[in-house]
């Protein structure tokens, strides 16, 4: 019977950013149990933020890193995020994370936390493709490599993979980000991961156990 781990995301969602720890505790314990596969859902489509929002994302990050310990830098907090003139869109972002894994399998999570940090640490416009090339060449990624394969994903894929995320979140019952969806053949199981933020061992435990579980 074949077991999955789908990991639904969007990189401008600061609770994902939240659950950084977490997606590291699946990859860990994942090996040889599961495969992991991650769905991005397409969170911001080019606008800006209205000052009321940006207020209450603010408020939302403080709590975050309040129970998470992680961490909004200044230039995040006091430049990007306090810009009226910035632009948040969550497509340029989503395909450079398929285009990272369509160069090398499996690197779609390190490319996820290299554009969250660039984010939410370093207030660089992720909207930019040269800024994501920067950020793909941190992992590893052939800049040439990595232009070509964004751009192919951008002009084509996205929006088909947004869709797929889309139809796998009402399968499972999910309406927010994010979510960790356990699949054991074609059982769905939606887990209960909000208690675990900044307790990524005691979120181990809670995928062995399922994994455990006879026919869960």
């Amino acid at each position: 019977m074949q077991t999955k781990l789908h990991y639904i995301y969007d990189p401008l969602c600061g609770w994902c950013y939240a659950a950084e720890s977490l997606l590291e505790s699946a990859m860990a314990s994942g090996s040889g149990l599961y495969e992991l596969e991650l769905h991005a859902g397409g969170l911001f489509q080019r606008m800006h933020i209205p000052a009321g929002k940006r207020d209450m994302i603010r408020q939302s990050d403080a709590r975050i890193a309040q129970m998470t310990g992680q961490v909004f830098g200044e230039a995040y907090l006091n430049g990007l995020l306090d810009n009226p003139h910035t632009i948040f869109d969550s497509l340029p972002p989503i395909a450079a994370i398929l285009a990272a894994e369509k160069l090398q399998k499996n690197h779609a999570p390190f490319m996820l936390k290299a554009i969250q940090h660039a984010h939410y640490r370093d207030g660089k416009p992720i909207v930019h493709v040269d800024v994501l090339t920067d950020v793909a060449e941190t992992i590893g990624l052939d800049r040439h490599e990595f232009a070509m394969a964004y751009e192919e994903i951008l002009s084509g894929s996205i929006q088909h993979h947004i869709e797929d995320t889309l139809r796998l979140m009402h399968y499972a019952g999910v309406n927010g980000f994010p979510a960790f969806v356990l699949q054991k053949g074609d059982r769905l199981e939606t887990l209960e991961h909000t208690r675990y933020y900044g307790q990524p061992e005691a979120f181990r435990h809670l995928l062995a156990d399922k994994l455990a579980m006879p026919g869960a």
